[in-house]
């Protein structure tokens, strides 16, 4: 007995160890409290210990300035490509959508973090697949103004603030901007055609002077074309219903509907089934009808009629809603894979087309060449190479479309399209270089047939000299030892033996080009004479070089009578010269 009373001391002891260590970590993770009035000072403050709370999982960033320059924030949460975005306070007096926010960002980090689940969803496996956007602010100025009254703002604006609140200094029933714009009715969704407006800045109901005018409406729809999600959330208070519906029919209808009733069981909230022609200007009406994807807006709290829910209101609030946000980024991951696959499986072909393509070359860059008179670019090369190349581009086009792990995945398999392509591509550079050295070698001969040797020579030779080393670097990179060989004699070869015909030509002359330069300008004969003995050493290797070649390949290397002789009247001249000045 007294061992069992002892095992149950110590396993109540153990118990009240694992509390304190679940209150605790509860404590460290309590960040946002949800048991206070909401302000937008409270939200910044929040927004940064968040960030640095999870720094793995939470980012966030400006998306825009409300219209009296405070900032309107985004949260990111989570590390999938496909993303779906959630927001709260588009109205003033809502500002319990915003707590919500915050809230939910808070407790699915945290559950990420320890692994656990929320309403029965694995928060780590669905934001490691889905990024949810939250910009749980979207109306600053407003609900400051709701909150604090005429102090947050400028004393030059209180009397116009008072007018466009019906003459009252109490703003607790303030629904739109600042400005007296209703941010939910500034959006392109049959704005011409919304119902109730009230013509004129006012606290509630006026759309504006155009559609997206507001500030708050235009970080909005930049931040939305930005992060391109596949379902949105709009919270707004109060009344426990569920707006869905804007105009969908067909199958688009019904997959909304289905989710909706879903979102319905999970909340408890009455669905909200509109005429045919609802009024629009709301954001989740802009949203359905611009995307084609689900949006929802969640009337929370018991109905209260012009002012904020109260904060007592939040546990039942939380309750109701802590799951839907997971079930949503469930839903766009899901759309998400279904909007992506098919591009995946085009992509997928049109890589299949570019390797398919692209091996076709292989026998005009390596198979066919028997000779070097197969070293050519045919006109089915050409085309065969233009086709594999436009395949590639349009596989390459499609895969840029995708998320960064598809993309990684699709550019292994299209390396080796690629690499075809490349050799191919190597092969028609070496061909179009080795053409242009030819062209080359002719026309340097051609000059120095006709008996011309100066300056311009000189150039020419090194133009040519340079393009003969650029060629042998191509062909040193194409497929195949007997293709390298068969285009270096076809190219190289030639070069090589007009470059070693003429090259102590080449060098005399610029050699006696230095020694007149000498003569002109210095009398020390010493230097001189040095190089007129390399001169005389340059004319032996001249000829030996002639003789070594023609033994090679016989009446290649040819004698230039003409070069010769202009040579030697400039080596006379200079003798002349020197034997004067001595």
């Amino acid at each position: 007995m007294r061992q069992l009373r002892n095992k149950i001391f110590f396993a109540f002891i153990f118990f009240l160890y694992l509390l304190a260590i679940g209150e605790k970590s509860a404590s460290a993770a309590a960040i946002v409290n949800p048991n206070q009035v909401y302000t937008y000072e409270k939200m910044e403050q929040d927004i940064i210990k968040l960030a640095k709370a999870y720094p793995d999982l939470i980012t966030y960033r400006v998306i825009g300035k409300s219209e009296y320059g405070r900032n309107i924030y985004a949260l990111s949460l989570g590390k999938g490509q496909p993303t779906v975005f959630i927001n709260g306070s588009h109205h003033a007096r809502e500002w319990l959508t915003t707590t919500l926010n915050m809230y939910m960002i808070e407790q699915y980090a945290a559950a990420y973090k320890s692994g656990s689940k929320i309403s029965g969803y694995d928060v780590r496996s669905i934001l490691n697949n889905t990024t949810i956007w939250f910009v749980p602010m979207v109306n600053p100025d407003g609900v400051t103004l709701q909150q604090s009254g005429l102090k947050a703002f400028p004393a030059e604006v209180h009397q116009q603030l008072i007018k466009m609140n019906g003459g009252s200094k109490d703003f607790k029933r303030w629904k739109a901007n600042a400005k007296g714009v209703d941010l939910n009715r500034q959006y392109a969704a049959d704005w011409a055609n919304i119902k109730y407006d009230a013509g004129k800045p006012y606290y509630k109901n006026y759309k504006g002077e155009k559609p997206h005018s507001a500030a708050e409406t235009k970080a909005i729809l930049n931040f939305v074309s930005r992060i391109n999600p596949e379902a949105a959330v709009a919270y707004h208070s109060s009344g426990q219903i569920l707006y869905w519906y804007y105009k969908q029919t067909g199958s688009w209808y019904d997959r909304d509907h289905a989710y909706a009733k879903r979102i319905g069981k999970m909340t408890g909230y009455s669905l909200v089934y509109p005429g045919p022609n609802p009024s629009g200007g709301g954001f989740t009406d802009w949203f359905i009808l611009t995307y084609k994807r689900p949006g929802f807006t969640p009337e929370i709290a018991r109905f209260v009629d012009e002012t904020n829910p109260p904060v007592s209101e939040f546990p039942r609030v939380w309750k109701e809603n802590q799951g839907v946000g997971l079930y949503v980024a469930d839903i766009g991951s899901q759309l998400y894979q279904s909007r992506i696959a098919p591009v995946i499986r085009q992509a997928n072909k049109q890589i299949s087309n570019a390797v398919s393509k692209s091996k076709v070359l292989q026998i005009y860059y390596s198979g066919s060449i028997n000779d070097k008179n197969d070293i050519v670019i045919s006109s089915k090369f050409a085309h065969a190479y233009q086709l594999a190349n436009k395949e590639i581009q349009n596989a390459q086009k499609r895969i840029s479309a995708l998320p960064k792990k598809d993309q990684d995945r699709l550019d292994r398999q299209l390396q080796e399209a690629n690499y075809y392509k490349n050799k191919a591509a190597v092969f028609i550079d070496t061909v179009n270089n080795g053409n242009k050295l030819a062209s080359m070698n002719a026309a340097l001969m051609s000059t120095l047939e006709k008996g011309i040797l100066d300056k311009n020579t000189v150039d020419q030779y090194h133009q040519f000299s340079y393009q003969l080393k650029k060629t042998e670097q191509f062909i040193n990179r194409l497929y195949g030892p007997h293709v390298r060989k068969l285009a270096a004699e076809k190219y190289v070869l030639p070069a090589k033996i007009t470059k070693e015909t003429i090259i102590y030509e080449i060098s005399r002359f610029m050699l006696m080009e230095e020694i007149e330069a000498e003569l002109n300008t210095n009398q020390d004969l010493s230097l001189i004479e040095q190089k007129l003995a390399e001169l005389d050493r340059l004319e032996k290797r001249s000829i030996a070089i002639k003789q070594a070649g023609n033994k090679l390949y016989s009446g290649k290397y040819r004698n230039l009578p003409e070069i010769e002789k202009i040579l030697q009247d400039m080596k006379n001249n200079i003798l002349e010269r020197a034997g004067a000045v001595s």
